[in-house]
């Protein structure tokens, strides 16, 4: 790994919990205590043109029986280069970091921009001593605050960087990003002005281990009308949701349509991929753990919402993994 690289991975592992999955790791004895308004303080930061918002509840994921079979499993990949940046940063992920939350908007043509802000415990001299030495970042200065980017390795190019916005909370992203999340510490428009996305954010609740929220209106009038279900999808205004992995996964997804007719359609078109779904199962007895998923999605519709609610085992998950393994050693075997 070259050390652009690795800084970067580094970096993002003070975000992502030193790995979800060990790369992008948020997840046992920790109990979140975020409310909604302390949630609110780091959600402010983002600008009032973001158009997605996702959150990630690190301390309930990592104290989760979820979590605690994926360290059992990979243990040493999501341990590998932790120690270092401990030592060297005085920055433990699994118990410095609450939540980590991410925020952007679509440019259009599957391109988009956005950041991240972490939430926990951070001192920023030994975080950027740390850097330095894997790497010469660049300090640009602005709005009263120092964003360190990391060059790529020819020195040629800057892609993403972090700047400090607080003792407790610190952004990664590309420059223009953390730019607009400093215009907004500095007085500047915040998403939590959009009329569209406060009200989501404001149903959701910060103490489930992911949730989110997006204003799908723009995004979702880019999807492609030559697709069975592309017109139907098309009709989703926003949509926000949330997704707990303990004994059982549960979650809740709540789309809103842009009138009562293609929310009833969109359902429809839910409910038979779900019936489908069901009825190819029921002919393989091999797929019941995959039958029984299904059996724990409920959709309702109300108005011009859907609501998809789903409530199964943990367990069935691990069936479903080792339905893939066996079904790929019987095809290399062939």
């Amino acid at each position: 790994m070259n050390r652009r690289k690795f800084v970067l991975v580094s970096t993002v592992l003070m975000f992502a919990v030193a790995g979800l999955v060990a790369g992008l790791t948020m997840y046992t004895s920790f109990v979140a205590k975020a409310d909604i308004q302390s949630l609110m303080s780091a959600v402010q930061f983002f600008p009032k043109d973001t158009q997605a918002i996702i959150g990630i509840n690190v301390k309930a994921f990592l104290g989760s029986p979820f979590y605690a079979k994926i360290e059992a499993e990979h243990g040493d990949r999501i341990g590998s280069g932790l120690a270092e940046f401990i030592q060297k940063t005085g920055v433990d992920p699994r118990t410095d970091l609450d939540y980590v939350i991410a925020g952007g908007r679509s440019l259009g043509g599957g391109k988009g921009k956005g950041a991240m802000i972490a939430v926990g415990r951070f001192n920023e001299t030994t975080i950027v001593n740390f850097i330095k030495t894997k790497s010469v970042p660049i300090e640009v200065q602005y709005q009263g605050a120092t964003v360190y980017m990391i060059p790529e390795q020819s020195g040629s190019s800057l892609e993403k960087g972090i700047a400090f916005l607080n003792s407790g909370e610190m952004a990664l992203g590309d420059l223009e990003s953390l730019q607009a999340i400093l215009d907004v510490r500095a007085g500047g428009a915040s998403v939590t002005s959009d009329s569209v996305l406060t009200p989501m954010l404001q149903e959701l609740n910060p103490n489930d281990m992911f949730w989110f929220a997006g204003d799908a209106s723009s995004i979702m009038a880019n999807a492609p009308v030559n697709t069975p279900f592309g017109d139907k999808i098309s009709a989703i205004q926003s949509i926000y949701g949330t997704l707990n992995l303990t004994q059982v996964v549960s979650g809740q997804i709540t789309a809103i349509a842009r009138d009562d007719e293609s929310a009833t359609k969109l359902a429809d078109v839910a409910r038979g991929l779900l019936a489908l779904g069901s009825l190819a199962t029921d002919q393989k007895p091999e797929l019941a753990p995959l039958k029984d998923i299904m059996s724990g999605v409920t959709i309702v519709q109300e108005k011009n919402r859907i609501q998809l609610s789903v409530n199964f085992s943990a367990d069935l998950l691990d069936q479903l993994r080792q339905l893939k393994s066996e079904y790929r050693k019987a095809v290399v075997a062939k």
